[in-house]
């Protein structure tokens, strides 16, 4: 729903050792059963009811390590198993499966997406804008999210309890249990005059490449781009281009496995969230465990150094990390090119998620929690307990 704009509240203190009168009262970490301790310290204290983490030092798994619950009511706890969505992190899937289908040659970067789609998306502001895939995945296409539309592609899943206090919220939103657009539907009902979402403010009236506004949607046709382009479905494109070779298997966009298996999400500890989905599901709804979003964490840093071929050859992880515009590569944040820093965020309702790595320290991290920052009380929460985390981990980088 919304890239946690914030994120990069990790910039200033990525892999430096740091310590202020807000850590005090919080254990020094000295090594990783230390920082075990110190972030449950930070749990107990926090309105979090779980997460889990991942950390690469020196290009080695160093930690995977989960805390609190995936479901408070049953008292699961959360553990590296444990399926959730990662919200906007599945934007770098999309990247990747972009570079991937540049390299099996479907399209380049300067392809015009006319060229590509069945129909032709027009930008009613700017008739004569010939957008092209670079400017989609760094966000510069003109096409935009307009939120109450863009809600819109939400819903509940089926047999969920509609009398909930979480349900009610979701309504509140206008996420309701209804029969789901697939892709096509979702692009076609958003992009093109007389769909069910078409709205001028649907697009800005800029040239496309000249100035970088971030778009769910216009993400979400990327992917739509490359299910046109490759004739595969674009969960089947991902599965077998990316989650089959890392050997990722609990990964999808679906709730395919026993739902025991998921973390509840959300809004307060006293409210877990209905079951939902996205119908532009390619931009936020990728299901994943800390074990396998590890393999995919280790790949994309070792890509990124030139030492991995696992996805495609080398020159194609160069691609994927080179900068389209001043703040994205392809899908990656840019948070300092000099040192090779890149990540990416996520929030929906119920999760909040990050991840990135630093080429020059050899080293990065994941978080990934259930905890809802939807809203600005619980965002200002999640600022300050990430702040925590993430200086956590630092100060264990560091040593």
């Amino acid at each position: 729903m919304k890239k946690i704009v914030y994120t990069f509240l990790m910039i200033t203190i990525i892999f430096t050792s740091c310590s202020n009168d807000d850590d005090v009262v919080l254990i020094d970490v000295t090594d990783k059963e230390s920082l075990t301790q110190r972030l449950d310290q930070i749990l107990e204290k926090s309105n979090f009811p779980g997460f889990t983490i991942g950390i690469v030092k020196d290009g080695k798994i160093a930690l995977q390590e989960s805390f609190g619950y995936q479901n408070l009511e049953d008292q699961i706890p959360y553990n590296n198993k444990t399926l959730q969505s990662i919200g906007s992190i599945s934007k770098i899937f999309i990247g990747v499966a972009t570079i991937k289908a540049i390299a099996l040659g479907y399209f380049t970067l300067e392809t015009p997406i006319n060229d590509i789609l069945p129909r032709p998306i027009i930008n009613p502001k700017n008739p004569s804008a010939v957008i092209r895939v670079k400017h989609l995945v760094n966000h510069t296409s003109g096409l935009i999210d307009e939120n109450n539309v863009y809600l819109s592609s939400y819903y509940l899943l089926s047999n969920q309890n509609l009398s909930t206090s979480g349900t009610q919220i979701m309504e509140s939103y206008g996420i309701t249990s209804r029969e789901p657009k697939t892709l096509q539907q979702f692009i076609e009902a958003y992009f093109y005059k007389k769909g069910d979402y078409y709205s001028d403010d649907n697009f800005y009236g800029v040239t496309p490449g000249t100035q970088e506004i971030y778009t769910n949607v216009g993400a979400s046709l990327m992917a739509y781009i490359i299910q046109e382009s490759s004739g595969m479905k674009y969960p089947d494109f991902i599965k077998v281009n990316i989650l089959d070779p890392l050997k990722m298997t609990s990964t999808s966009f679906y709730y395919d496995q026993p739902l025991d298996q998921y973390a509840t999400l959300y809004f307060n500890k006293n409210t877990p969230l209905p079951l939902y989905n996205l119908e532009s599901f390619p931009d936020g709804a990728l299901k994943t465990s800390n074990e396998d979003i590890m393999k995919f964490f280790l790949d994309m840093i070792r890509g990124q150094q030139g030492l991995s071929t696992t996805l495609f050859n080398k020159e194609y992880y160069e691609l994927l990390f080179t900068a389209t515009s001043e703040n994205f590569t392809v899908f990656w944040d840019i948070l300092d090119n000099e040192k090779g820093t890149f990540g990416h965020t996520g929030g929906d309702p119920g999760l909040s998620t990050q991840l990135l790595f630093s080429e020059a320290s050899n080293a990065g991290f994941y978080v990934i929690s259930n905890y809802d920052a939807s809203i600005d009380e619980h965002e200002a929460h999640y600022k300050e307990i990430a702040s925590q985390i993430n200086k956590s981990i630092n100060m264990y980088l560091s040593n």
